[in-house]
């Protein structure tokens, strides 16, 4: 009898389990998506769409994901169909918005925008979108081939602890693209400890990356010969808008102390221009011919399109006095857009050093034409 009335005993407890209802696909994609696994929230996705289909947060999801693997024609009918569903639903036309900007139909991603901008007050995403609409449409001369000039000036001034002798700072760079291809030089006169130097760089860049050699006739403490190159990766989508781009910056300088070169690995992630998060590591071998190690962080926020706030922490070895030395530094910073073509600046950092701090003040301008 044992035998039987163990075998009734699992029957039985075995039928509320086969009873339990199955996992609902609409929550199961959705939540693999917002973790950046659109690819497998897909046929999740299309289930919930099969049964569920008046639902317009089924179809949102399901472009959401189309959008984030790079099918904009799958995205833009999945989401046609939820704001057929939903017309006044303002995260299905920022969506939709977004699918024409990657496509890089400004007009389209304007027109598709307006719905959700009207809303009072406005949601963060609309306002993000918005500014990276703007943003991108700032840029399209210099991909048709029509020249575009850049001029970039400002002024520094540091004031150190210890009694210790200010830091002046001027600079001035010019430069000019046409077809993908930027042209530039700058010059940076710098004031310090009662020597001043004079440093001058010529750079070439194009998409794929960048190229500055320069140098700084009767070197006091800039570098006698330095060199500059980099690249970084197309931001590759993920989640609702985001990009990842990886970097790489290297250098060479040499002072009268000693050769200095550099190695910099970055990772970005950024929403457009509304938001971009970097980290950087720092590897330098010094004029000693010893290896060190440090980081920079940095965060930009735009909560407006006109305004951008930045801020960055950084624990770093630094070669700008013509030794290598560690400093800490914060530094805080505001760029306003008064139009497409002129945008102004203001920064500050607090530097820790071992020998002294410093607080920097600078002010600056942007001017296209």
């Amino acid at each position: 009898m044992k035998p039987l009335v163990l075998a009734a005993a699992l029957a039985a407890a075995a039928v509320p389990a086969l009873a339990q209802p199955a996992a609902d696909p609409l929550a199961t994609g959705a939540e693999l998506r917002r973790a950046g696994r659109a690819a497998e929230a897909i046929p999740h996705l299309e289930a919930a769409s099969r049964t569920q289909s008046a639902d317009a947060d089924v179809w949102l999801n399901l472009g959401l994901a189309y959008a984030a693997v790079g099918r904009f024609d799958d995205a833009d009918r999945a989401l046609a169909e939820a704001q057929r569903l939903a017309p006044d639903y303002a995260d299905v036309a920022v969506a939709r918005a977004r699918v024409a900007f990657f496509r890089g139909d400004y007009d389209e991603a304007d027109r598709r925008l307006a719905p959700a901008l009207t809303a009072r007050p406005p949601g963060p995403d609309a306002l993000a979108l918005q500014a990276q609409v703007a943003a991108a449409r700032r840029t399209p001369p210099e991909a048709e081939g029509a020249a575009r000039w850049r001029l970039d000036a400002g002024a520094t001034y540091g004031d150190r602890t210890r009694g210790l002798s200010s830091t002046r700072i001027g600079n001035l760079a010019l430069s000019r693209t046409r077809g993908g291809l930027t042209l530039g030089g700058a010059l940076e006169h710098a004031r310090q400890f009662g020597a001043a130097d004079t440093y001058v760089e010529g750079l070439v860049a194009n998409r794929a990356g960048y190229l500055a050699v320069g140098g700084t006739p009767k070197a006091d403490f800039r570098p006698k010969v330095a060199v500059r190159a980099g690249a970084a990766t197309r931001p590759k989508p993920f989640g609702d808008g985001w990009g990842a781009s990886l970097g790489l910056d290297g250098g060479y300088a040499r002072y009268a102390v000693g050769d200095v070169w550099s190695l910099h690995p970055s990772l970005t992630l950024s929403r457009g221009e509304a938001v971009s998060l970097t980290a950087r590591w720092i590897n330098v071998v010094d004029e000693a011919d010893e290896h060190r190690a440090g980081y920079a962080l940095r965060a930009a926020w735009r909560p407006a399109a006109p305004l951008q706030l930045s801020g960055g922490w950084s624990n770093a070895p630094e070669s700008s006095e013509g030794v290598t030395v560690r400093v800490k530094a914060v530094a805080l910073g505001l760029a306003y857009d008064v139009s497409d073509d002129l945008t102004l600046r203001l920064d500050g950092v607090r530097e820790d050093r071992a020998a002294y701090d410093q607080d920097l003040v600078s002010l600056g301008f942007t001017r296209r034409f």
